[in-house]
């Protein structure tokens, strides 16, 4: 069984990519990378760019193109909710991803539920995804009310795997709490926060491999 691996950038990615061996696919409209760890069950690793619209590009080509049969989304996140225990480096298993930016004729988008069958040994939090990075204590607060963290993928790639009955599963790290210093926290945060992801990643596609979840 293929799993479709969606990160945003490359140097989310990296440390990642590193471990489990793997090599970039020549001829592709996107950047792509084979998993050639043996240990590991099998990925296609998509880096799909900044974005809802780039997120879910790269989620329909894994589809339909690689023919992936599960979808994981990682990478970092942002705090939104400050009465939480939780600090930058700790990392969530998402139960549920939404749009915070989307309103359809004054409804909002519903959000959508996560393959819990992952990452089942992370605490669970409801993902907030939105176009534009939330460093702004106002507009923070008000998508605190939806979940307790903010990215600007999660749910564009959730939406995708849905609408194709593609199990899809997300895993975030906290790079920084959303706030008006969060551009300079991500920047100083980024590799090992990502390096963290990288390491539960691994440890749970070494147990797909073994138990062969779907």
């Amino acid at each position: 069984m293929m799993i479709g691996l969606v990160f945003a950038t490359r140097r989310e990615a990296g440390p990642f990519l590193m471990r489990s061996l793997a090599e970039p696919l020549a001829g592709e409209p996107l950047s792509l990378f084979q998993t050639r760890e043996s240990g590991l069950a099998p990925c296609i690793v998509a880096i799909g760019g900044m974005g809802k619209v780039a997120a879910a590009l790269a989620t329909a080509h894994l589809i339909h193109v690689r023919g992936v049969a599960a979808l994981i989304n990682a990478g970092l996140c942002g705090r939104l909710t400050m009465d939480s225990p939780w600090a930058t480096g700790d990392l969530l298993r998402i139960s549920a991803a939404v749009e915070g930016d989307c309103d359809r004729c004054g409804q909002a988008e519903p959000a959508v539920d996560c393959d819990p069958r992952w990452f089942g040994a992370l605490e669970p939090a409801r993902l907030v995804t939105c176009d534009r990075p939330v460093f702004d204590a106002a507009w923070r607060a008000c998508l605190a009310d939806r979940g307790e963290l903010a990215d600007m993928e999660g749910a564009a790639v959730a939406r995708a795997a849905r609408l194709y009955g593609i199990p899809c599963a997300m895993v975030k790290g906290i790079s920084d709490a959303a706030d008006p210093a969060g551009r300079q926290a991500v920047a100083d945060n980024i590799d090992w926060v990502s390096a963290r992801v990288a390491d539960v990643l691994v440890r749970e596609l070494a147990r797909n491999l073994t138990d062969r979840l779907p």
